[in-house]
């Protein structure tokens, strides 16, 4: 008997070791193999390469121009592991891929809290391989950082409730909330506090509870709070005076209100974004979310958790939906509450998912599958279509793996298998990154790698001594692959504050361009195809050195080996 106890303890954990293994393989297996792409990936890794060069630790730069759209946290950590590893696609990546396991780490502890082992086990297996989500950690924004912060000060909050603990401890979790939003607003800016705020506030009014306004270490987590935001933002203040207006008042408050960055939706939009971003959890979230709040997952809380999750998802949600500018990153705060409310409805019903799930995987994968080579047929990606085509595989792969994978935990599910959440979620996790690995097929249409390649190859390494200009674009990949700045013609773009700033790092027109070009015996530029075109019909001189559909790159004096231009693409 003994011995038969220790052979399942082993096959159990060499089980449970093989599934971890495959989980990290999966989450942080492919972040070299994809080109970074512009814009985000391409800026989000640039600004530290900067802040690197430079050795300016407090001004982030962009093109060698002072760039205050975000805070500076993700700035830092990303040049961090440049130092400490390498300059490439991985270290850039590296932290949204971290943050976001750490939210997995922390969703499980949350939600062993709140209703139980299997409960934070579920929520955290359900989020990691929820679509938008896994997205988030594969791919270079500032979202994923955001999350975790905003998760950190949640399961704090959260913490700090729990009756079991002393109070003592009770205050630190407090305390550490307040850090969270701190660091959390160091990642994004004033989100980091004021979504947590009005979630609280919107509680507060609801539940009549007045008395968690005690419990809320104002005195001591407001200190705590401000020791970790103010240091940077009077620094920053003080060696650039333009920072408040421009960061503050345009990047908040008139973002919010003004549709000045183009990226309007309807009122439904993030809706849309949630219903689609949850697959193949989304009628389970749907449930927990809609059947949470009459009920509590525990009563050792001096808060209703249950209601408080709900509310967490809801405000936020409509938060954004209120604003001017919206994108799918956005609500990305709002999935690990919804993990945390499906995982606890699980632990109650004993792991029982609903075959409402299995079918929305199955349908959604049919849908890829099916759907994926008729993309290239739209007129809208016909100047495209070969690249399109060359992604199709990639897309029937993993859509076909959701059919699998549902079919598997069909079968599982009737059994009661213990293994069914598990296989699920891993089977999910692999369909999602084969959909994400796939867009290296369409890589061209948004990194200049292949062009920095291709020219390199044939002209050798670009000196630095030697001008290199961004006509009439800014390609945010390129930096990064030459190691140094452009010199910006024609175009302003997201860089206008910069230039102001610095105005001798651009040129404004196209005939001051050319004037500067045709007075240098040797220049590199990256430009469009249109205004190649312009110029070439006006006599400028100009060698093709790299070209492919999205743009040139060009020297003023001729190599041994001219390319020839590709056609351009149709419009």
């Amino acid at each position: 008997m003994t011995f038969l106890k220790f052979t399942n303890l082993r096959a159990y954990r060499i089980r449970t070791i093989g599934l971890v293994c495959l989980f990290l393989v999966l989450w942080f297996g492919a972040l070299e193999y994809r080109d970074l792409f512009h814009p985000d990936e391409g800026r989000y890794a640039e600004i530290p390469r900067e802040m690197v060069s430079s050795s300016d630790w407090i001004t982030p730069h962009l093109n060698d121009l002072k760039y205050f759209e975000k805070p500076v946290l993700q700035y830092w950590i990303t040049a961090v592991a440049y130092r400490l590893l390498a300059e490439d696609e991985w270290t850039a990546r590296l932290w949204p891929a971290v943050s976001g396991f750490l939210t997995l780490i922390l969703v499980y502890f949350t939600g062993r809290r709140l209703a139980g082992v299997r409960a934070g086990l579920a929520a955290a297996a359900i989020l990691a391989s929820t679509f938008q989500f896994f997205l988030f950690s594969q791919v270079l924004t500032l979202d994923m950082g955001l999350t975790f912060f905003l998760t950190l000060a949640l399961s704090s909050f959260l913490a700090s409730q729990d009756t079991r603990c002393d109070p003592s401890q009770r205050r630190i979790w407090g305390i550490l909330t307040w850090a969270a939003m701190a660091l959390a607003v160091l990642s994004k800016g004033l989100v980091g506090v004021v979504l947590p705020g009005i979630v609280l506030l919107a509680y507060l009014v609801i539940e009549r509870d007045w008395k968690l306004l005690g419990r809320l270490s104002l005195i001591r987590g407001g200190l705590v709070f401000l020791v970790i935001v103010l240091p940077w933002f009077v620094v920053v203040q003080l060696r650039n005076p333009e920072f408040f207006q421009f960061f503050f008042l345009r990047e908040h408050f008139a973002r919010f209100a003004l549709n000045e960055h183009h990226r309007t939706g309807a009122w439904y939009y993030f809706i849309a974004v949630l219903l689609v971003g949850s697959l193949p959890w989304t009628f389970g979230y749907l449930n927990a979310f809609l059947n949470s709040w009459r009920s509590n997952s525990s009563n050792r809380f001096e808060i209703n958790s249950g209601r408080l999750l709900v509310l967490w998802v809801g405000v936020i949600t409509a938060f954004y939906s209120l604003s001017a500018s919206k994108l799918p990153g956005y609500v990305l705060p709002v999935f690990p509450a919804l993990a945390l409310l499906l995982g606890s409805r699980l632990q109650h019903e004993e792991f029982r998912l609903s075959s409402r799930d299995l079918i929305g995987m199955g349908v959604s994968g049919a849908v890829i599958a099916i759907g994926a080579p008729f993309v290239a047929h739209i007129p809208k990606f016909a100047g495209d279509a070969d690249l399109i085509v060359a992604y199709v595989p990639w897309a029937i792969a993993g859509g076909v793996t959701l059919i699998v994978i549902a079919c598997v935990g069909w079968m599982l599910l009737r059994r009661r298998h213990v293994l069914v959440l598990p296989v699920l979620a891993l089977g999910s996790l692999l369909a999602f990154q084969l959909l994400v690995s796939g867009t290296q097929s369409i890589a061209t249409l948004f990194s200049s790698e292949d062009l920095v390649e291709v020219a390199q190859e044939k002209n050798g390494a670009f000196s630095s001594r030697v001008p290199f200009y961004s006509v009439g674009m800014y390609d945010q990949t390129l930096p990064l692959h030459i190691g140094r700045s452009l010199i910006l013609a024609a175009y302003q773009g997201e860089l206008a504050m910069g230039i102001g700033q610095k105005p001798e790092r651009a040129i404004q027109t196209m005939e001051e361009f050319r004037e500067q070009w045709l007075a240098q015996s040797q220049a590199y530029a990256i430009i469009t195809h249109t205004r190649f075109v312009e110029e070439k019909n006006l006599g400028t001189p100009m060698f093709v050195l790299a070209a492919n559909r999205k743009a040139l790159i060009i020297a003023r004096r001729s190599i041994p080996m001219p390319l020839q231009i590709p056609p351009l693409p149709t419009m």
